[in-house]
């Protein structure tokens, strides 16, 4: 427009100046500069309102962005409002996106794992999608997509009994009532659970993709760590683990530290889609089967919908003996070897036991259209040795069982019904109490105890912001294994074991700590959605629970003893 006008006015100045004297050519000169500077004065005028309205738009559209950066663009600049251009109204057009985003969001909305625990913890889904648009809480490094996850909180814990424990509760370390602790309450105050968690993803190769996935929190404790003036207790391993994925055939290979396939499933077979109940505890709840250790699993999902899977994982053992063994007693002159204190990198606190291979576990699972289902199986293999003076045997035990769990929506996302069980020989491990998994023989030998675990629960969203969960759960030992010899009672269970201490204050005589028979507990809680924002989410839980312990009976009767427990909780989650 400029060069236009410039080039109008020099041939007009030209075409007068050739037709006219000399003088009046000078005077038409200067009436035409003039013109031309006021021309200029104009244009420079309209210049300046238009950039004044660009730095103006740029700076609207800069703050919508910033307080939402999730609403699609042309809905944000829609809401342009008169006075905006200069003083001048008129309604949003294409040409006032500035940033050429109208129709590409720049952040989407963030995704946990589509699970309920997953909606409280802020773990990162299992089925990402490397080509959507960035999220909350995901950068872009070249071809690697990461996604930032977890939480931080602030919690407290009472318990009726003191046990000495932290967020994470000893179910079977409730003190019995001849411990001065069974008679004092406890309280204590812990960020410990508070959570970090990072997905590392991308393509290796057109159908092949690769993750990596670390978890970890603060219940780690070194051997500095306490809690009287400035607290030390460590960053630990919680889930660490590396997986290669084949959606196009349905392969999924993981190897790491990850739950154990033997957890339940929310849906599928996929790691992060596990059915953590949804407590502040940190134990969870007696009756639910899981562990969290090292493991190589393979899972085959079937069809396009992956609605069908089966899998096996080889996980890594450690065996939890218990119970008195003849070699015990000095008398008979041998000893028994299951277990050994840890050397190098090893916790050399606690004891490793001798299992000569690691667990195998399969499972099955289905999802056809209503609810969650599978069938799960689990082999151990268990040693020890007895040995004499000059020579010695090798006990070597297979043990194992079988279990399911279902997860059903009675009320399609208002309410949710779950069931898990697992009975067998030598699974006290993998249930939340930690029961024992074998006791001794008549020669020393391993033999594996029968149990049983079952957890039922009940949870939902009756509300936008609210979260309501219930569950009951046990573990029990279903019979002893124990016998008699030269008048020594020996084994898990035995009857002649001594109780008659165990309700006496301070008395000594009382066995029920090494021998407990069934962990009950009936626990409930919520969730509460207090805030939620462009930056972050804010929960504010609570959860009660009532505990039974019991003991098999022996010398005395039947040992008993229970726990109250009150939890709260407060979680920021910046990423989701």
């Amino acid at each position: 427009m400029t060069v236009t006008l410039l080039s109008y006015s020099a041939s007009s100045f030209l075409s007068s100046a050739h037709a006219a004297g000399s003088s009046d050519a000078i005077a038409l000169m200067e009436k035409q500069i003039h013109a031309m500077q006021a021309q200029l004065n104009v244009m420079k005028q309209k210049q300046a309102a238009e950039n004044r309205r660009i730095r103006a738009e740029l700076a609207r559209q800069r703050e919508l962005i910033e307080a939402d950066p999730y609403t699609p663009r042309a809905r944000l600049l829609g809401q342009t409002k008169a006075g905006s251009y200069g003083g001048s109204a008129r309604p949003y057009s294409k040409n006032d996106d500035v940033f050429g985003l109208a129709d590409n969001p720049i952040l989407t909305p963030s995704r946990t794992a589509s699970t309920p625990y997953g909606e409280l913890t802020a773990i990162p889904p299992a089925h990402p999608d490397l080509y959507s648009p960035l999220r909350r809480g995901q950068l872009q490094v070249g071809g690697i997509r990461l996604t930032l996850g977890g939480y931080l909180e602030a919690a407290g814990v009472w318990r009726s009994r003191n046990s000495a424990a932290d967020i994470a509760s000893a179910y079977n370390g409730i003190p019995w009532h001849n411990q001065p602790a069974s008679h004092m309450s406890e309280f204590h105050q812990t960020e410990r659970q508070s959570r970090l968690a990072l997905l590392a993803e991308g393509m290796l190769t057109r159908k092949l993709e690769a993750d990596a996935y670390v978890e970890t929190d603060f219940q780690g404790s070194g051997s500095s760590s306490n809690s009287r003036q400035s607290n030390s207790y460590v960053l630990r391993a919680r889930v660490v683990y590396g997986e290669l994925k084949d959606r196009e055939d349905g392969w999924y290979v993981l190897g790491g530290q990850s739950w154990s396939l033997i957890t339940l499933f929310n849906k599928g077979m996929l790691a992060r889609d596990e059915q953590t109940p949804l407590v502040i505890e940190a134990q969870y709840v007696p009756g639910f089967n899981w562990t969290r250790n090292s493991q190589f699993r393979v899972v085959k999902t079937f069809g396009k919908e992956e609605r069908y899977a089966a899998g096996l994982s080889i996980e890594n053992p450690s065996a939890v003996p218990a119970g008195v063994s003849p070699c015990s007693n000095a008398a008979n002159h041998c000893t028994t070897t299951d277990r050994l204190t840890g050397t190098n990198v090893n916790n050399p606190s606690t004891y490793y036991t001798t299992d000569p291979a690691p667990d195998l576990i399969a499972k099955i699972a289905a999802d056809p259209g209503w609810g969650h289902y599978e069938l799960t199986g689990v082999m151990r293999f268990f040693r020890d040795r007895t040995s004499t003076l000059g020579e010695g045997t090798n006990h070597t035990r297979i043990a194992g069982g079988g279990g399911g769990g279902m997860v059903l929506p009675l009320i399609d996302k208002k309410l949710y019904f779950q069931a898990s069980g697992l009975v067998g020989t030598g699974l006290g491990r993998y249930g939340t109490t930690n029961m024992p998994d074998y006791t001794y023989g008549r020669n020393g030998a391993v033999t594996p105890l029968p149990e049983a675990n079952l957890l039922v629960g009940l949870y939902g969203n009756p509300l936008k912001n609210l979260k309501l969960y219930s569950y009951a759960g046990a573990e029990t030992v279903l019979s002893r294994r124990s016998f008699d010899e030269d008048g020594a009672h020996y084994g898990y269970g035995n009857r002649g074991f001594d109780m008659r201490g165990c309700f006496t204050e301070l008395a000594t005589n009382c066995a029920a700590s090494g021998n407990i028979r069934t962990v009950a507990q009936a626990t409930g809680g919520f969730w509460y959605t207090a805030a939620k924002g462009d930056y972050g989410t804010l929960l504010v839980g609570g959860q009660y629970s009532h505990t039974h312990v019991q003991a098999f009976s022996g010398l005395g009767g039947k040992p008993k003893s229970d726990a109250d427990m009150i939890l709260m909780s407060l979680r920021y989650q910046p990423f989701n």
